[in-house]
């Protein structure tokens, strides 16, 4: 037995992962579906920490091709991710029965070890359980993983698009989207494209026979797992318990509008004329629905409006003019007027949202506007 900082690590975070596993296969908030999704994912990979640690540790079991059954799981991340990430952003989502055909690879592959245990010596399978515990495996091995990296890939790329989509939506309807862009499943996604890249170094660096670049991407991937950890549920626990999501028939635009472009012209103009008259945007909470309400149009209307009209998105309309109302404020009489204030006073009510719209749609930061103002 050869404990080390590598399997004290892998201990650690599997500890953690399961007390999670657990708390989200019993917590009763939320969507229970989508709780339990992340469940598995969490104990799928406090599974992959436990055998890392018994490998490297030279604990291994009495049927060494045991130790590769979790390495399947490997076929059941990119499906789960996935799954989870429709779950969360659609509240319409359901499971087909087609769906079910996403786990073949990962059937055939336990299927394929199961057979191997049985026709195997197991004096070769103990060889090679212990070789891969030492990072020693011929470059053939690396390979094959190859696609199995790649499935995974595949997946959190849908799981990326999905999530775009989810935002393009957004800020087709929403003026304010701080609380609902759901930046930490954008992180947990990304954390998981690390975690894959880190594993495939660490399954190909053996191959090149250097120890130092071999500790070195374990540990880079055992501190990213700890941080994944300690963070992502976090994140995704202080969502408002009242989001449900958007639903599938939203992401199509102008489903049921087909202006022509005289109607679209003479509608932007009554819109246009409707914000600076009534100043609509000092709504912090505007959406596409009251002001659509507003002009007696349907949203899938306004949209294709501001779409075609304004060559903007909702979102980006009703910010240009909350910046165009900051500047105004801050280039009045009173020069004792914050930035805060001027931001608060036009609608914003997100300081990091502000800063950036701001600096996208006059090319300078607020305070950079403000330091620019000559005053006598």
């Amino acid at each position: 037995m050869n404990v080390n900082l590598g399997a004290i690590l892998s201990v650690l975070v599997a500890s953690q992962l399961l007390f999670l596993s657990l708390y989200l296969f019993t917590n009763k908030k939320g969507n229970r579906r989508n709780n339990r999704i992340l469940a598995l994912v969490f104990l799928m990979v406090a599974c992959n920490m436990v055998d890392f640690a018994l490998r490297i540790s030279g604990l291994l079991f009495p049927v060494s091709s045991l130790h590769l059954l979790d390495d399947c799981f490997f076929l059941l991340y990119g499906p789960a991710i996935y799954f989870y990430t429709q779950g969360v952003v659609y509240a319409d989502f359901t499971f087909k029965p087609g769906d079910a055909l996403h786990a073949i690879p990962f059937i055939g592959m336990v299927s394929l070890l199961i057979y191997l245990i049985f026709t195997v010596e197991p004096g070769v399978q103990h060889d090679f359980a212990d070789n891969m515990g030492r990072g020693e495996l011929p470059a053939w091995v690396s390979l094959s993983s190859l696609p199995i990296y790649g499935h995974i890939l595949i997946y959190l790329h849908l799981s990326w698009r999905t999530l775009k989509s989810y935002r393009a939506v957004l800020k087709d309807n929403y003026s304010s989207i701080d609380a609902i862009n759901l930046d930490w499943l954008s992180f947990m996604i990304r954390t998981f494209l690390g975690i894959t890249l880190l594993g495939m170094i660490n399954g190909f660096v053996p191959v090149f026979n250097n120890l130092m670049f071999v500790y070195a991407s374990v540990a880079a991937l055992l501190l990213i797992s700890l941080y994944f950890t300690n963070l992502v549920l976090v994140k995704a626990l202080n969502q408002p318990a009242i989001f449900s999501g958007i639903r599938l028939a939203e992401t199509a635009k102008y489903a049921q509008s087909s202006l022509n472009a005289d109607e679209v012209e003479h509608y932007k103009g009554l819109l246009a004329e409707l914000m600076q008259a009534e100043r609509l945007y000092e709504e912090a909470d505007l959406k596409s629905t009251d002001l659509a309400q507003r002009l007696g149009i349907s949203t899938k209307t306004l949209s294709q409006i501001i779409n075609q009209g304004f060559n903007r998105n909702f979102f980006d309309f009703v910010n240009t003019y909350r910046c165009e109302e900051v500047k105004r404020i801050l280039q009045g009489p009173d020069h004792k007027v914050t930035i805060l204030e001027a931001m608060y006073a036009s609608g914003f009510n997100s300081k990091s949202s502000f800063n950036k719209e701001f600096k996208k749609l006059t090319g300078q930061t607020p305070s950079e506007f403000k330091k620019s103002l000559r005053r006598p």
